[in-house]
């Protein structure tokens, strides 16, 4: 045994170390690698120290463990790979590969571990775990320090069950679960799970008892944000908790989804449970931030907020995603997430928000997942309710809200296809349509009106809206309104829809087209948008007479090479059946023509 063998359990054994924890964890994990022939007696050592179970056992303390036996798998596996690159062909036939002495290496310092406290054996194999996990050849040979891992942590949710229903300590170790140093025991051992139990397959989780799981780490997550208060408090805006956050919640999302494939009852309860939480939370958040006019440290404060909206976003997503495959309708969970990011929503506009053109996918993807569980669900105005209590709730915010009105918007619009009467709605949208300086809030606002257009059941409302809305898409078309794409969107869908009343109504848009073409002909920008919206409502009339009429309208101002080859997609690919054969035989008889007038005009610039 070595003087620096000898030196490293001196220390383990005292309460108190000399030295500092990094350089207890450098000789931990050198000394783990290298002893022979195996590391069975350190490991127990290690496990059972007084120097990391002194009082208080902090996280630091277990962290500094679990790196050691994490750092302890990377030398173990370099000096293998390095003896046996080493070894001579003779050799290498009659000795184990290293994959395989590592895999004894790893069973014999689980075995050094057994009869240790359970976190601190949880520490020990979320290092041996995320250390096999860090070499993809390894990752085969896991299982050991998988079954490790799940078997430690539910007997410490064991201890702290049996702690909750003690009336008193009986004994020293409970008193470990008392809040102490930077964490208390129960959020250290989360942190350490939040860092294992992912690297875990799906079929050993289902072992633990994952509804505790769950509330343990919404609990967690929510003293992270002191329950929705950190605004009015500095101190809680430092908690030590927020830094692990991140962690905390991906393993959340984790366990909702494994407990609602396995037991969905529990799992949609729990679910609940969660969401409601989170709901909680952001709605104190809302209303400290409405009340108070200026954050304390408004760097600090936007970095928590943007951390409560990405965890929040993250645990929706994957309950909604698990759930919708569940029986029984999950409609509750869809409108308790939705209500939580409302109340964000002025987070929500720094990034964007929702609209077609944010780039945040993952807050795109968890909102319409679950406006689409909402529209799904079998009960009777729950889509209604929803939206009116939205309605109610702008109506008591403050008038220059624009963020939630465009949270509001947003979810209209997918909620439109299944509102009884979507006009109240509607009434939301007026004051925006011509706002493009708040672009949120103005796309939102007229895709809430093209989504009241597209229903077929609004042909009273539509045929008063079609001479207004016409006018208002015009007046959009300039440089900073709608751009292409969304204004030839817009009028195809005010064209179909007044087509479907009769011919005069679903002429009135083409006509008003046509008249601002001719209006603007001097704004080239302005022309050539509205030349494309005019092609874009090619496709949308109905019946081969008003085809034929617009075609010889788009005939007579459609100009430059990128107009007629939109047209030539417009007409081949998206006219309707009824019309296909007629549009088909037009294209082959004006195509020619088209291109030589436009050739004949690019030859007549190139020589000006």
């Amino acid at each position: 045994m070595t003087s620096m063998y000898s030196n490293l359990l001196a220390h383990l054994q005292q309460p108190t170390s000399s030295v500092g924890f990094e350089t207890i964890q450098g000789a931990l994990s050198h000394h783990l690698a290298h002893l022979s022939p195996l590391p069975t007696p350190l490991a127990a050592s290690a496990v059972s120290a007084p120097l990391f179970l002194s009082h208080p056992l902090t996280f630091a303390k277990l962290d500094t463990l679990s790196t050691a036996f994490r750092h302890a798998v990377h030398i173990k596996y370099d000096l293998l790979t390095k003896d046996a690159e080493e070894s001579s062909m003779t050799k290498a036939l009659f000795t184990r590969g290293p994959r395989t002495r590592l895999g004894q290496w790893v069973g014999a310092l689980i075995n050094g571990l057994q009869g240790g406290q359970p976190i601190m054996r949880l520490a020990c194999s979320t290092g041996v775990l995320m250390g096999m996990n860090d070499f993809e050849k390894l990752r085969a040979q896991k299982g050991p320090a998988e079954n490790e891992v799940v078997l430690s942590l539910a007997e410490v949710m064991d201890l702290f069950r049996s702690f909750q229903l003690s009336s008193a300590s009986s004994s020293e170790w409970e008193k470990e679960f008392q809040p102490m140093g930077d964490h208390d025991l129960l959020s250290a051992t989360l942190i350490l799970s939040s860092q294992s139990l992912p690297l875990v397959v799906e079929d050993k989780l289902k072992a633990l008892p994952l509804d505790i799981l769950g509330r343990l780490l919404t609990s967690t997550i929510s003293s992270a944000f002191t329950s929705g208060t950190f605004l009015t408090s500095s101190s809680a805006l430092n908690s030590p908790l927020l830094a692990s956050v991140a962690p905390l919640s991906k393993l959340s999302s984790l366990t909702h989804s494994v407990l609602l494939d396995s037991r969905p009852r529990d799992g949609l309860l729990t679910a609940q449970e969660t969401l409601s939480t989170l709901e909680a939370v952001c709605a104190q958040v809302e209303t400290d931030w409405i009340r108070l006019s200026t954050p304390a440290d408004a760097q600090r404060t936007w970095l928590v907020l943007k951390t409560l909206l990405f965890s929040t976003i993250m645990i929706s997503e994957s309950v909604l995603s698990a759930a919708i495959y569940v029986t029984t309708c999950p409609a509750p969970l869809g409108l308790t997430a939705l209500r939580a990011l409302g109340h964000l929503s002025f987070v929500i506009q720094q990034f964007g928000g929702i609209t077609p053109s944010s780039n945040f996918v993952e807050l795109k993807k968890a909102v319409y997942l679950a406006l689409d569980v909402v529209a799904g669900s079998t009960r009777a105005g729950e889509a209604e309710d929803f939206v009116s209590g939205l309605l109610r709730a702008q109506s008591k915010a403050p008038k220059d809200d624009l963020a939630k009105k465009a949270f509001i918007l947003a979810c209209a619009e997918q909620l439109v296809p299944v509102l009884k009467d979507p006009r109240d709605v509607f009434a939301l949208c007026e004051g925006h349509l011509n706002s493009p300086e708040h672009r949120e809030t103005y796309e939102s606002a007229h895709s809430v009106v093209l989504a009241v257009l597209s229903r077929e059941d609004m042909d009273g409302w539509v045929s008063k809206m079609v001479p207004w809305y016409s006018a208002c898409l015009v007046e959009n078309s300039a440089e900073n309104g709608l751009d292409t794409v969304q204004l030839r969107l817009a009028f195809q869908t005010l064209v179909k829809s007044a087509c479907r009343q009769e011919n005069a109504i679903g002429w009135f848009p083409v006509e008003e087209l046509i008249r601002a073409i001719e209006k603007y002909r001097d704004d080239d920008a302005r022309a050539h948008r509205l030349r494309l919206a005019l092609i874009a409502s090619v496709s949308a009339v109905r019946g081969v007479d008003m085809l034929s009429r617009i075609l010889k309208e788009v005939r007579r101002v459609i100009k430059g090479k990128s107009e007629v080859e939109r047209l030539g997609e417009e007409v081949i690919e998206r006219v309707g059946d009824r019309e296909k054969a007629f549009a088909i035989r037009w294209w082959a008889e004006n195509r020619k023509r088209l291109e030589a007038e436009y050739e004949l005009e690019e030859r007549a610039l190139a020589q000006l």
